[in-house]
């Protein structure tokens, strides 16, 4: 019996201190926000579109293949994905890759007119195996998503604030 009181003092405790320091959970419209993206078609976009895509529940969004029907319009732009040689090992092969990533995304919020502007970069290293070329690309795929993941997280972050506003 003295555990239970022990738990349920505990949880109370816990959820006084989330709501006193302000914490909250992300804030979004009832009504779910329309996108409407502009991209030149290549792979890249399209992937970073697809992961976008694949995130709309957690923003409350949904795309419109109509400009005039969104409220807002997400043009990326600016957008590489590097790959370049670091350093070698003894025998002049390569040892160490750098993946830089950069993307621009322009958000025009429709209703408003006003343009918002996220530039992101970001860079990270990996090991080359010279033993295998395919585990190397799927290193590289990977570290691609997790670069995507960073330009989904904003957007998420940027139509939360947006709704608060």
């Amino acid at each position: 019996m003295l555990f239970n009181l022990r738990k349920i003092f505990f949880k109370t405790f816990v959820v006084l201190f989330i709501i006193s320091c302000g914490l909250q959970p992300l804030n979004y419209p009832n009504e779910k926000v329309t996108i409407f993206f502009e991209f030149q078609k290549n792979p890249l976009n399209l992937s970073l579109v697809q992961e976008i895509k694949k995130n709309f529940f957690i923003m409350n969004a949904s795309e419109v293949q109509n400009k005039e029907r969104a409220s807002y319009v997400v043009k990326i732009s600016d957008h590489r994905l590097g790959k370049f040689l670091e350093a070698t090992d003894r025998d002049l092969f390569p040892a160490i890759v750098s993946l830089d990533y950069q993307v621009k995304i322009d958000i025009l919020k429709k209703s408003t007119g006003e343009l918002y502007e996220i530039p992101i970069f970001s860079s990270e290293d990996f090991s080359y195996d010279t033993e295998s070329i395919l585990s190397n690309e799927n290193k590289a795929d990977e570290i691609k998503i997790d670069f995507f993941s960073d330009a989904v997280n904003e957007l998420i972050i940027f139509f939360s604030e947006k709704s608060n506003a």
